[in-house]
């Protein structure tokens, strides 16, 4: 009676004891595999081991690569540069003259002109709009400063380089857009469809097109500078009459200005005068002829 159960427990222990080994084995062949191709994907490949082993010689080329490569136009501030000059010059023309040769020199021209001329015809204000290279534009105000004497100079640089890479990703994103829904109306199957997505895609180019123009007008603010310059003749001075107010010549022009005044003043007497004065003669004279009749008749009569 107790034999049986004691076998029963013994081939129990040796059948558990068989399945442990079993899966030992199978893990540790398991192991042995994936060690092995642990090891096969640490080994470099010829490649990559003859890239290392030239690495000192590729490591200078990168280096020189990387200096010599072009900066990203993100990385470049983006400004737009205004200017204004003011010039005096007793010959504007000569001095309007000077300044289209400095935009000549410079690679810059003139958008916009517009003089005025005196009593005698000669040029007396002139105002030139020029357009420069940016990269120019602290040279070009230097030189336009020597053209003539300086009165007035003004310059402002606003930095729109934040604009110009938002504007940048819009367009790329709204080309995208565009070429999406180009792709479904190709796929439209009813005119009700195509109507609907020929409206959107209406939509979006117009987008696209507003932001492209920004783009451009952007580019060409940044590239090229503007500068405005004013020329005009200078002003008369009296100062030589100034220090001679108190000396002879002075006293002199005062008393005469004196004299002018009140002969003014009694020519204004005169002429307010003159009307009574002549309304005075025409009665006078008949009552004087009057006077004289009256006393002649007393005298004969006597």
């Amino acid at each position: 009676m107790d034999t049986r159960p004691r076998r029963t427990a013994l081939l129990l222990a040796g059948l558990i004891t068989a399945l442990t080994l079993t899966a030992c084995s199978g893990s540790d062949e398991a192991g042995d595999a994936s060690g092995a191709k642990a090891s096969m994907a640490q080994e470099p490949a010829p490649e990559a081991s003859a890239a290392q082993d030239g690495g000192g010689a590729a490591a200078p080329v990168a280096d020189d690569a990387a200096r010599n490569a072009p900066v990203s136009t993100a990385e470049q501030p983006a400004v737009i540069s205004t200017g204004t000059v003011s010039l005096e010059a007793k010959d504007v023309a000569k001095a309007r003259l000077g300044v289209r040769k400095v935009a000549d020199a410079h690679q810059g021209t003139v958008g916009e002109q517009e003089t005025t001329t005196g009593d005698k015809g000669v040029l007396s204000t002139a105002r030139l709009v020029l357009r420069v290279p940016s990269e120019a534009f602290d040279d070009v105000v230097t030189a336009l400063e020597e053209v003539a004497t300086p009165t007035g100079t003004t310059t402002n640089g606003q930095d729109v380089s934040a604009e110009v890479v938002d504007v940048a990703a819009r367009i790329r994103a709204q080309r995208k857009s565009v070429s999406r829904i180009e792709a479904l109306l190709a796929r439209a199957e009813s005119i009700e469809q195509i109507v609907a997505i020929e409206s959107q895609l209406a939509s979006r180019q117009a987008d696209l097109d507003a932001l492209e123009s920004r783009q451009q007008w952007l580019a060409d603010q940044t590239s090229m500078s503007t500068i405005t310059v004013y020329i005009e003749q200078p002003t008369v001075r009296h100062e030589r009459e100034d220090d001679d107010a108190d000396g002879f010549l002075g006293g002199l022009s005062r008393g005469w200005d004196a004299f002018v005044e009140g002969a003014g003043s009694v020519l204004v007497v005169v002429g307010f005068l003159v009307p009574w004065l002549v309304l005075l003669a025409l009665l006078a004279v008949p009552a004087r002829l009057l006077l004289r009749r009256r006393t002649r008749g007393p005298a004969r009569t006597a």
